[in-house]
């Protein structure tokens, strides 16, 4: 016969089981969540990465690499971050303050040694930001040296993959940090917030009969620095029905286009970033300083588009900076 504290531990046993076997029927993945967690898989230009956990001392590279890792709410995951100059946005200004400033030379970037001594787990960040030959800090190095990698879509076209021609390449490096910190439903609704403004904007300007021709301006008299056809920028004006005469050049920024070019194609509107290094009006003053591009629709109308740095890069400012596209290219539709 079963005495007294034997009955009561088959009793809570049962208890137990039976408790296991509901929690298990209203979620059967509870189980196996350690196991799924542990093969989460990435893809960074085009190269596999796999992450075992969670990254708990990730760095992030430039300003738009980290408002993406700030807007996800990542900064308790976070030791470090560098920027070029240009602060994050007034929204994740509280955030930053948590987190470390990994140096405060704005060019060039930290060097391997510097970002090593942050003992980093994951850094976030894009070839021609942070990631070079030339520099050392490349993310075969960095695996290398046991720290995991994630590199900014649109940059992959330095190292010979073409990324995705729209801004869907965006979308998908907020959703594969989602996977990569296991915040996957804060990135969705991120996306999701997104697309709807994107397609509030587009609802608004509806069929454009002909499309405007711009230009991105980013300094230069000998030459231009500009946008080919994997740069937001390019993206930006086909989300908004507009073109860039620059286009069709396979690369995401030129470093040197030559007048010539420009003058045939002669840009309707010029797209024009203010950043530290170099104010808006400074490079307007350039172009209007130059007597050979006199001609050009959009310096002799001054249709000049202003924008913040991060507006015209990928991040969580693009849509921001598609809508101010749009409220200036059609100004009656809103």
């Amino acid at each position: 016969m079963l005495n007294k504290s034997t009955s009561l531990y088959l009793i809570a046993s049962v208890l137990i089981l039976v408790g296991l076997f509901l929690l298990w029927i209203t979620n059967p993945n509870i189980f196996w969540r350690d196991e799924v967690q542990e093969g989460v898989i990435v893809y960074s230009c085009e190269n596999p990465i796999t992450f075992e956990s969670v990254p708990q001392r990730a760095i992030s590279f430039d300003t738009n690499m980290t408002e993406m890792m700030l807007a996800l709410n990542l900064e308790d995951n976070m030791v470090g971050y560098w920027v070029s100059g240009v602060e994050v946005g007034d929204e994740f200004k509280n955030q930053i303050q948590k987190i470390e400033l990994v140096s405060d030379i704005q060019w060039p970037p930290p060097s391997m040694e510097v970002i090593l001594s942050f003992d980093p787990d994951f850094v976030f960040g894009a070839w021609e930001y942070n990631f070079s030959d030339e520099s050392g800090v490349t993310p075969d190095k960095l695996e290398q040296a046991g720290v995991k990698t994630y590199v900014l879509t649109e940059s992959c076209v330095a190292v010979g993959v073409k990324p995705d021609e729209s801004i869907e390449s965006t979308y998908n490096d907020i959703l594969s940090l989602g996977k990569i910190f296991q915040v996957e439903e804060r990135a969705q609704i991120l996306v999701d917030e997104m697309k709807n403004n994107i397609k509030d904007i587009q609802d608004k300007i509806g069929e454009v009969e002909r499309p405007f021709r711009g230009f991105y301006y980013g300094g230069g008299a000998d030459a231009a620095f500009t946008a080919g056809k994997y740069a937001m920028v390019t993206k930006m004006m086909n989300t908004v029905g507009a073109e860039n005469i620059l286009g069709d050049v396979e690369d995401d920024w030129i470093p040197s286009a030559g007048w010539e070019t420009i003058i045939e194609k002669d840009p309707e509107f010029i797209m024009i970033d203010d950043t530290p290094w170099e104010s808006a009006q400074a490079r307007i003053d350039t172009l209007e300083s130059l007597p050979k591009l006199a001609s050009i629709t959009a310096i002799k109308e001054k249709n000049y588009i202003i924008f913040p740095w991060t507006y015209i890069l990928p991040g969580v400012q693009m849509d921001n900076g598609i809508t101010k596209l749009a409220q200036e290219l059609y100004p009656e539709k809103f």
